[in-house]
């Protein structure tokens, strides 16, 4: 079971649209997907606060930065 974080914030329209397209996804294996709120962490807000959503692959914290494309099923089958 592959392992991701989907970083966020309150009121980002561009979030919700990435949580359901990972949610419309099929990928190969089931995937855990955690949600963080990145507003009450300053250091995440520093280094991602424009880029929002971001998706991490837990295993080697390769990261999907927004747009996602074609490439979001390859990302959770890689």
């Amino acid at each position: 079971m592959g392992e991701f974080y989907l970083l966020t914030k309150p009121h980002c329209p561009l979030c919700d649209v990435a949580l359901e397209l990972i949610q419309q996804c099929q990928p190969a294996t089931p995937i855990q997907l955690h949600v963080v709120d990145i507003s009450q962490q300053p250091e995440l807000i520093d280094e991602y606060g424009w880029l929002i959503p971001v998706l991490i692959r837990a295993r080697d914290d390769a990261e999907l930065r927004w747009p996602f494309s074609e490439s979001l099923e390859e990302f959770l089958n890689s």
